[in-house]
């Protein structure tokens, strides 16, 4: 086929670098697992087919150039890694998507390289040619997905820049999106609480308090050091006993599971979806439905009217100012990515719709404007480790006309840093003592009152102005000494602004 040896001949010229992206993405999303088998189409080397083996996944390949022996078969995922960038006939490019896509029996994952300028290429057919004489395509995010859509005629689930998934049918991708809606981010917060509940000296401090009718002072439970020792403050260990013994527990389970169905009927609906009929779809979402709603078409009508609150302004803004987490500001809300499922359905629901035109890029921080129009991704560098992290990369979605923007920082002499990094995670995430510490000093001292402390040269200008340094997350200086103690327990009474 001409097309076979189109792909032969920039296998030879080009190494595929990032080809294991996509399969990865797949793996975290829940589309390959234990139980899938897949075929890459196109593998290269086959880099690929030996990760997801190690795996125990049942996984074969093929390739013109290394792999040209092998059987093309068919299999539940077949994945068709950074090949098309390559096809420099688009007839060709066509028939070897099609050819790609009629190997899934449920889902194809298809990548090409996407918002990424080359060095140096002169315009040829409908891409350019390198100086290395191979045929490159690049595609923006919309071209990508309005192309798989007009090929293949199934509108494309975006999974990140330049990586999508095409579903044989509606009922498999309706399963997609309903493991979507209900998929957790595994939290500091949920973690925490599964250790607690499991941990001896903690269990016997459940049922203390159970006697009490309130969490045990230290002095009312012998273990409480050694409780102490393995979960941290007072204020952390009574935060944890409460998730777990609270009556209000089950309804507030109860709400989440409401708000993840309602989610998952807008998800089908902005997809342009029509709904699943009740039978085919997964026996957990049915108990849950039935325990929810008197009726499955009450259900749609109510996630229905759900996805037209994306789109008015006060509605999102409403959200926003009763989040209960976040850094909220005039315009914007930032929150930290291990405290995204803490937000509302209607907040997840814009989130969910950005990722609709991007994927799922790499972030650890969302910025919701509070007007519903745009969603940020944001990835700040040494979050966890860096006081104060710089800003490495911002992908803003403009949610109305379906467009996003990229503005890069890693090379930047004087990147946006972060401040008051204790309001965008929960009170349970690792170091938030710490980070309240540190905010608290340099509230104290009026650092963070100024107006211009936004980038790193302005904040290091300010440090230095004042005598102090921040090791860690420790503020150093005479200043510094005289700045009180933090109280846990009261770090979100404020709303910070700055």
């Amino acid at each position: 086929m001409n097309c076979e040896n189109q792909i032969r001949r920039e296998r030879t010229a080009i190494a595929r670098f990032r080809h294991s992206k996509p399969v990865q993405v797949a793996l975290a999303h829940g589309l390959i697992d234990g139980g899938t088998s897949v075929f890459d189409y196109g593998c290269g080397r086959g880099e690929d087919i030996s990760h997801l083996k190690a795996k125990g996944i049942e996984a074969e390949g093929w390739d013109p150039h290394y792999w040209p022996r092998s059987l093309i078969k068919s299999a539940d995922v077949v994945n068709l890694g950074y090949v098309l960038n390559v096809i420099e006939d688009p007839a060709e490019r066509a028939s070897t998507l099609t050819r790609a896509f009629s190997l899934a029996k449920r889902a194809l994952v298809v990548s090409v390289r996407v918002d990424h300028a080359l060095e140096s290429g002169i315009e040829f057919s409908d891409g350019c040619l390198t100086s290395r004489g191979s045929f490159q395509k690049l595609y923006r995010q919309e071209e990508f997905r309005e192309y798989l859509e007009q090929v293949l005629g199934r509108r494309p689930q975006m999974a990140s820049l330049g990586i999508a998934y095409v579903f044989k049918d509606d009922l498999l991708e309706s399963s997609f999106l309903a493991s979507v809606a209900n998929r957790r981010i595994e939290t500091s917060s949920t973690i925490a609480t599964e250790q607690f509940s499991q941990d001896a000296v903690a269990k016997e401090f459940l049922k203390r308090m159970e006697e009490l009718g309130r969490p045990p002072l230290p002095e009312e439970f012998v273990a409480y050091a050694e409780l102490s020792e393995r979960f941290g403050s007072s204020f952390r260990i009574e935060k944890l006993a409460r998730r777990l013994l609270s009556p209000e527990g089950l309804a507030d389970k109860r709400n989440k599971i409401r708000e993840d169905i309602l989610t998952y009927i807008a998800m089908m609906r902005l997809q342009g979806l029509k709904p699943v009929p009740f039978r085919s779809l997964p026996p957990q979402l049915r108990a849950d439905l039935k325990m929810l709603w008197p009726s499955y078409s009450a259900a749609l009508r109510e996630g229905e009217g759900f996805l037209f609150q994306i789109g008015k302004p006060e509605l999102v803004r409403i959200a926003c100012q009763e989040a209960p987490i976040g850094k909220k500001l005039s315009d914007d809300l930032y929150v930290h990515r291990s405290a995204e499922d803490q937000l509302g359905a209607l907040l997840r629901l814009l989130i969910f719709a950005g990722k609709q035109i991007v994927g799922e890029p790499e972030y650890n921080v969302l910025k919701i404007s509070t007007d519903g129009r745009k969603v940020s991704f944001l990835q700040y560098q040494d979050f966890d480790t860096n006081a104060h992290p710089e800003l490495l990369y911002g992908l803003r979605v403009y949610l109305p006309r379906a467009d996003y923007s990229i503005r890069d920082y890693s090379s930047s002499l004087n990147p946006p840093i972060l401040h008051r990094k204790e309001t965008l995670v929960d009170s349970l995430y690792p170091n938030y003592g710490s980070f309240c510490d540190l905010t608290e000093q340099e509230s104290r001292l009026g650092l963070l009152s100024r107006s211009d402390i936004g980038t790193r040269n302005a904040w290091s200008a300010l440090l230095a102005e004042k005598n102090l340094a921040i090791t860690g997350h420790q503020l150093h200086g005479i200043a510094a000494s005289q700045a009180p103690k933090t109280d846990h327990s009261k770090c979100r009474t404020e709303n910070p602004t700055d």
